[in-house]
């Protein structure tokens, strides 16, 4: 079921105005086109559509990212180090390569 998060429109009207329709949905305006009451088809913008299309595309990376992880944790059977414990660690050995104490 359609959530009511665009604008409703009936298919006739949608039809007969199609020109004020295209303007509207280039404005980022996304219209729902129903027929007899019932949601049956949504028009939105190219930008929008291409956006929810890379969407599980995006999930897809997040999880192999996050199997990544896991898979570097089981390695190293320990925590991961935060950033900033890296940087210090860093900054401690440069230190004493530098000969500072």
């Amino acid at each position: 079921m359609i959530e009511n998060t665009g604008t409703p429109i009936s298919a006739t009207e949608a039809r007969v105005h199609f020109g004020e329709v295209l303007q509207r949905v280039a404005q980022g305006e996304t219209l729902v086109v129903e027929r007899g009451g019932r949601a049956v088809a949504v028009i939105l913008s190219v930008e929008e559509y291409e956006r929810l299309r890379k969407a599980p595309k995006q999930q897809e990376i997040l999880d192999a990212l996050w199997r990544l992880g896991q898979e570097i944790r089981s390695h190293l059977q320990g925590p991961i180090s935060s950033p900033e414990e890296v940087i210090r660690a860093m900054r401690e050995e440069r230190t004493l390569e530098l000969g500072g104490s």
